[in-house]
């Protein structure tokens, strides 16, 4: 059991916000705009070109773990600079961003 609940807020981007489905995205930043909504930004590589696009959230996730956040359905948000994420192709992204910015 934790004995502190980390709000989101506080995660140091870049963030994977992963889905149920398997769908993913890399968060570079998230700003609580609404009581149970918060708007993040977020990158994606379409045809070879870094863009970046928004995703919302509309419920507060739940600190269920170091650097990681549930949402409802299966979803959730973790910190992606862990080591377990090093494979990951949203750890490639950020590195390419980074690169370019």
């Amino acid at each position: 059991m934790l004995n502190q609940r980390i709000d989101i807020l506080e995660a140091k981007p870049p963030l994977l916000f992963t889905t149920s489905s398997g769908a993913w995205h890399l968060v570079t930043d998230i700003k609580k705009i609404d009581e149970e909504k918060y708007y993040c930004t977020c990158i994606k590589q379409q045809n070879n070109t870094l863009q970046q696009y928004a995703q919302e959230i509309k419920e507060t996730p739940f600190h269920v773990g170091n650097n990681i956040w549930e949402l409802s359905y299966g979803s959730e948000l973790m910190t992606l600079l862990d080591s377990s994420l090093n494979d990951h192709p949203a750890t490639m992204l950020w590195k390419r961003w980074c690169k370019n910015n």
